[in-house]
């Protein structure tokens, strides 16, 4: 999923207009050491992976860039990126708790 940024950032020689996001490539080792990340850097949230700082861990994981990358976004392009992780997230947590009517 690519998702363009209202306000591009450089890195090093190369100016980031977008990022692309790929969660099938996540791996749950990657989401165990997001959760381990965003504690060590200081989230005391029961659940981590759902705090902002957890969700920018887990975009940049996704993306191939460094949290440091996704804090450091101007804030609708943060809120673009951490929401869609947080979507991704939901959406394998949430169909599970929602029961379907029966039928009959």
């Amino acid at each position: 999923m690519k998702i363009k940024l209202k306000k591009p950032f450089n890195k090093g020689e190369v100016t980031v207009t977008e990022f692309d996001i790929d969660f099938v490539k996540l791996t749950g080792y990657q989401i165990i050491e997001a959760e381990v990340e965003a504690r060590g850097m200081g989230e005391t949230s029961p659940n981590p992976l759902f705090s902002s700082r957890g969700l920018a861990i887990i975009a940049a994981k996704a993306s191939g860039h460094i949290p440091e990358d996704i804090i450091g976004l101007s804030a609708p392009d943060f809120l673009m990126v951490t929401n869609t992780v947080s979507n991704f997230l939901y959406g394998w947590v949430l169909p599970g708790l929602i029961q379907e009517p029966s039928e009959g």
